[in-house]
């Protein structure tokens, strides 16, 4: 009977065999949360980079628009606009060109010109140059 009892492969000690479903669900949700916050921060600073990626692009045009104008012959400077698009939206780039007081007489001379540079689509982006005509030498006062 004692030997019996050694070699009875029915009396093991019970080992821990692994997990239980509720520890793995538990394990997979907690998890699940740390990561959603760990993301969070990724994913807002990547989406700030691309809209300041997009301003930078649309930066770009307006001054590659406005070094058009100051190289534009001062006597054929008039208003226009045109249409530019970067990744896929559209934007409106208008110009303006108006006779402009620079003495305070407040009379606008004729050699003296305000060019401003704007999209229409984005409030507050613009850019702003007087462009002087003195006995055919063109300059800019910025």
């Amino acid at each position: 009977m004692l030997l019996q009892k050694h070699f009875n492969t029915r009396e093991r000690p019970k080992l821990p065999m692994g997990f239980t479903l509720v520890e793995v669900m538990i394990a997979v949700v907690l998890l699940g949360i740390i990561s959603a916050g760990v993301s969070y921060p990724y994913i807002s600073g990547f989406q700030a980079l691309d809209v300041k990626e997009d301003r930078v692009l649309l930066d770009n045009h307006l001054r590659s628009r406005m070094e058009i104008l100051v190289s534009t012959d001062f006597g054929v400077l008039s208003n226009g606009s045109d249409v530019v698009s970067i990744k896929g939206q559209n934007y409106t780039i208008t110009w303006t060109v108006v006779d402009t007081d620079i003495n305070g007489d407040a009379v606008p001379e004729t050699t003296a010109k305000l060019v401003t540079v704007s999209v229409t689509e984005v409030p507050g982006r613009s850019l702003a140059i007087i462009l002087v005509d003195n006995e055919g030498r063109v300059g800019k006062i910025s």
